[in-house]
């Protein structure tokens, strides 16, 4: 954003400065819009609302794909998401970005799921959805966005839902990947693999009992390919200037 220019010899007035492009150390620079037809695909977040990607435009979009039964790096990514939203309400800028975790698992993660694990990330930002659909629509969209999603039968012995305690019969590997859309819709930015939190106390206990052994490892890994929240705020102040979307 340029700074105003004084009238009659006045002083100029002051303005916000110009941020920055994240540097491609930290992700991959995009420009391309989704594929046609995308941002109409029905999606349900936890109170049985439906949200379709087009209700956004206008605003700064955030789509991380996860699911609710992940010992591995969603916790993470989720954790992360929130801090990234936490974060930028704390700076004034809640009305302009949306922050959405939809789900890689749609035959479990009902709303009534995702509303319980919403409920971990107390207090919940604003401006976060967890979202679920149909598996076609969902096979859809990670498709076109290129998320490998791949149902594998579950370990041995099996790991135990954290929400009703069964025993679960399948796990979906998938990449992990976070999407940054401007204002217009377009793809800007890519943040791929686990990202790093540091601590323990970053996922909720109930979430980090939960997680695998190698999973917990993850928490303090701290990789130097490894993004972080505050990786993940620059991008969304970048994206949030007039300049990047025109």
């Amino acid at each position: 954003m340029s700074a105003a220019l004084a009238l009659s010899g006045c002083a100029s007035a002051a303005s916000s400065p110009q941020v920055a492009p994240p540097p491609r150390s930290v992700g991959m620079r995009l420009n391309f819009p989704l594929a046609k037809g995308l941002d109409s695909l029905p999606l349900v977040d936890s109170t049985g609302h439906t949200h379709r990607l087009s209700d956004f435009e206008g605003k700064v979009l955030v789509i991380s794909d996860s699911m609710t039964l992940c010992q591995e790096s969603c916790p993470l990514d989720t954790s992360s998401l929130v801090m990234t939203a936490r974060a930028v309400d704390r700076s004034g800028k809640a009305s302009d970005v949306e922050f959405l975790t939809i789900t890689v698992d749609p035959r479990r993660d009902t709303t009534r799921r995702l509303a319980a694990y919403r409920k971990m990330f107390r207090p919940a930002p604003s401006n976060w959805l967890t979202l679920t659909g149909t598996p076609q629509h969902l096979a859809t969209l990670w498709k076109s966005l290129g998320v490998y999603v791949h149902r594998v039968p579950s370990d041995t012995p099996a790991p135990r839902d954290w929400m009703t305690g069964k025993p679960l019969t399948y796990d979906v590997q998938h990449s992990d990947e976070v999407f940054f859309l401007d204002t217009s819709g377009r793809e800007r930015f890519l943040l791929d693999g686990i990202p790093y939190v540091g601590k323990a106390s970053s996922v909720p206990s109930r979430l980090y009992r939960f997680m695998s052994e190698k999973g917990r490892r993850n928490v303090h890994r701290g990789r130097g390919s490894d993004w972080t929240p505050a990786q993940a705020e620059r991008v969304v102040d970048w994206l949030d200037q007039p300049s990047v979307s025109s």
